[in-house]
């Protein structure tokens, strides 16, 4: 028998039309006073009217090279656009601009090598990349790497920047229309990169409705984060959809300011802290830490004292480090976090500063118009009779913790090009009353509900691991571990490091004749972003354990003590 939670808010009614409809519906999107966003090494500033005027210039240079709705083999996408642009306060504009040409938005990490552009490239077929001058050689090699028969187009961003103040008004038929309830469902806007709830990266098909219906329903459950006062330090990156959606949908939204940094760096956080008077930051667990033990936060402890809010995501922050930052930054800041996925657009509990029920332990409460079974080798586990707080005392009790099945308005279409993993991903449910409940979502996350609707996050089935708060595929790794020719075989798995607040890689080798282990973790970390490479060493042993089935029995690697470690990083992550 299935045991639906329910979320503790009434469900609301949905907005129905397209991502820059919404926006351009909202109280703000007439303003030109209030700056919605802030370049923090220019100063320069943008009002949300303005980031609206320069999306129709750039509508309008774009449609001239030929970006439009086209629709693919996929009619439910047009054309794919790859921004390959650093955090940048005309970043949102060029986000609304496609969307509007009925394009469908597929972000890059800027911080990628042209082996992995060239991956997400494969997976996606972008008709269009739009790119920083500085990054042309790594955009150039990537689509190099994948050997297109049909060239994209390529347009360099800063060309897009000149001719914006001569472009002419769009034409009326440059631009895509949402006219109906089911369009709006339908219709995919973004294709997120993920490693999903199993395997290697994939693109996430998050329509125009699971990306307005997340931010609707999260402000219902996190009044806080829509508040016009806010003014927000932007040191995520916005190609993630933690920053998409907190940058360019919560924010201009509600008319808060976004101070724009183009990555991330301690000091010009604080110095923009302070500088700004900024009220709220939304963090990951790695900034967190820093934030939580670095010395230097001690200098700014008169202008910490502005920050009200902290949002923590994208992996569970410890209850130590919550109290080391709230120490840090001082008594007046609630700390609160958020759980979700890529592939739920991304939020599927929240917490608000102002709820009594707030827990240092707690990733929330369910959003409205969402439901969740929690599932135990195939067993529905009812609500926690006790507390969160009382979890890490009863480790022992038979807790009714299971993997999370979500489903809602918010949840995705469905990895694109890939019905195998979409069809692992999804459970078909019997009792659906809403087009959107018709199925499912297994996040492979193990978690529990208390007897007060509160979400904690126990445990991963997913065997991703969570490095500075970016999922990396053990068996992507494994596979270019295998191409060495000194290897002959592998395995690597997630080292937890609570000091810098990530898991660390860790490789397993088994060495043909001859073969240098550290040799190999140098070839391998030059091939990689930072966050991907072998920070928590390489192991040398005889062989991989694995099941009859030949499945890598990470659990036993886990266990191993007293293993001879070898290239362990020490620096500073």
């Amino acid at each position: 028998m299935s045991i639906i939670h329910k979320s503790t808010f009434p469900d609301i009614e949905l907005f129905q039309g397209s991502i820059t409809d919404f926006i351009r519906t909202g109280a703000y999107a007439e303003d030109d006073y209030k700056p919605c966003m802030i370049d923090y090494e220019s100063g320069e500033q943008l009002t949300q009217k303005q980031i609206l005027d320069c999306a129709d210039q750039f509508r309008s240079l774009l449609y001239q090279h030929g970006v439009q709705k086209t629709p693919n083999r996929d009619e439910r996408i047009g054309d794919v656009v790859i921004p390959f642009i650093d955090n940048n306060i005309y970043l949102p504009a060029i986000h609304y601009a496609c969307l509007e040409l009925g394009c469908c938005m597929n972000p890059a990490s800027t911080q990628q090598t042209p082996l992995e552009l060239s991956k997400q490239i494969r997976v996606t077929d972008p008709k269009v990349i739009i790119y920083q001058r500085k990054y042309r050689k790594t955009v150039m090699h990537a689509v190099d790497l994948v050997c297109y028969t049909n060239f994209p187009i390529v347009i360099e961003f800063e060309t897009l920047l000149f001719l914006r103040s001569s472009a002419p008004p769009p034409p009326k038929h440059a631009k895509f229309h949402i006219t109906s309830t089911e369009q709006a469902r339908k219709r995919i806007a973004y294709l997120g990169m993920s490693s999903g709830t199993s395997g290697k990266s994939k693109a996430v098909r998050l329509s125009h409705h699971n990306i307005v219906a997340c931010s609707q329903v999260s402000q219902v459950t996190f009044p806080a984060l829509y508040k016009a006062s806010n003014v927000c330090v932007a040191v995520l990156p916005s190609c993630h959809v933690f920053g998409l959606y907190i940058f360019f949908m919560v924010l201009p939204r509600s008319g808060g300011t976004t101070i724009m940094h183009t990555k991330f760096d301690l000091k010009q956080l604080l110095e923009s802290q302070k500088k700004y008077k900024a009220n709220f930051l939304p963090l990951v667990p790695p900034i967190a830490v820093q934030l939580a033990k670095n010395p230097l936060v001690k200098n700014y402890s008169e202008s910490l004292k502005q920050v009200k809010l902290i949002m923590s995501a994208a992996a569970p922050l410890g209850a130590e480090v919550t109290q080391s930052l709230i120490n840090a930054v001082g008594p007046q800041v609630r700390v609160v976090q958020g759980y979700g996925m890529t592939e739920t657009s991304p939020c599927v509990t929240l917490f608000d500063p102002a709820d009594p029920h707030l827990h240092i332990k707690a990733c929330g409460k369910l959003v409205p118009n969402c439901e969740v079974r929690i599932v135990a080798d195939g067993v529905d586990q009812p609500a926690y009779s006790g507390s969160v707080a009382d979890v890490a005392k009863n480790k022992t009790d038979n807790l009714p913790v299971g993997e999370i099945w979500v489903r809602g308005p918010q949840v995705m279409d469905g990895y694109h090009k890939n019905k195998s993993a979409t069809l692992e991903a999804f459970v078909e449910a019997s009792d659906s009353s809403v087009c959107y409940n018709t199925k499912w979502l297994r996040t492979g996350d193990v978690g529990l509900v208390d007897s007060l609707g509160r979400f904690m996050i126990v445990d991963r089935t997913k065997e991703m691991i969570k490095s500075m708060s970016k999922q990396v595929a053990p068996a992507e790794l494994e596979d270019m571990l295998l191409a060495h020719s000194d290897v002959s075989d592998a395995a690597v798995i997630g080292v937890e490091n609570e000091a810098k607040g990530t898991e660390q890689i860790r490789a397993f080798l088994v060495l043909k004749k001859g073969g240098d282990a550290l040799e190999v973790k140098k070839w391998m970390d030059s091939k990689l972003p930072k966050y991907k490479q072998l920070h928590g060493g390489v192991v040398v042993v005889e062989q991989i354990p694995k099941s009859q089935a030949g499945k890598i029995l990470r659990r036993v690697l886990r266990q191993r003590q007293d293993d001879v470690v070898m290239g362990i990083d020490v620096a500073k992550l």
